[in-house]
């Protein structure tokens, strides 16, 4: 069966360049740019953000739980340790940016790109992935804990010791990616693709002995 097609974010051609404080209207913030500059804001209320643009933009250990990204990209930014933890994602994209130790837990993360990312360390446990594409990115330590992998693929990832216990392999193809060791349930594993050395890592691993003749 042939996976469906990732969608895009659905941007205007012309976006208006303004501060995040200018753009920030009763915590909706639509329709703009939002370039270069250092965000330091928390809150527990949830934010809609729709069509929107972070470029080279730091978040300080943002805290934006249960809120909500629709048509947005971030490029060349840093969200190292942020909550956003039961947030909706659709027709997403992370370019280039750096999530180390983002929180993602129990997220819907829908139509969304991690291209070229850092996200070593990022917790996805209890979260639900429908067509979602890593690629190029570094994942080590991630945590993808008893989380849902729906239409979603990883390509030329280094997921060394990335944590897939209790999650479903299965239509996963995880072939083009680097790791030594992975945690993963065995009987979650049917239906998953990878590499002969993989294979053979995966044996070791369950404490299989593979002889090389």
């Amino acid at each position: 069966m042939k996976k469906p097609k990732r969608l895009e974010p659905l941007l205007p051609k012309k976006l208006e360049t303004c501060s995040f404080v200018a753009a920030i209207d009763d915590n909706y913030i639509s329709n703009c740019r939002i370039f270069q500059e250092t965000i330091d804001f928390s809150t527990e209320e949830a934010l809609h953000i729709a069509k929107v643009v972070f470029e080279n933009v730091n978040f300080l250990e943002t805290v934006w739980p249960r809120s909500e990204f629709v048509d947005v990209v971030f490029v060349n930014c840093d969200l190292s340790n942020a909550d956003l933890s039961r947030t909706i994602f659709h027709r997403t994209e992370f370019r280039n940016s750096k999530l180390l130790g983002t929180n993602f837990a129990e997220a819907g993360i829908r139509h969304t790109l991690f291209d070229e990312c850092v996200i070593n360390y990022a917790t996805f446990g209890f979260s639900l992935c429908n067509t979602v594409s890593f690629v190029s990115s570094a994942m080590r330590f991630a945590d993808f804990y008893q989380m849902e992998l729906k239409a979603s693929d990883f390509r030329m990832c280094d997921m060394n010791d990335i944590n897939f216990m209790e999650t479903s392999l299965k239509g996963i193809d995880l072939s083009t990616n680097t790791f030594d060791s992975i945690q993963v349930s065995v009987e979650k594993l049917q239906g998953c693709k990878v590499s002969p050395d993989q294979a053979i890592a995966f044996a070791r691993q369950m404490g299989m002995i593979v002889e090389n003749n």
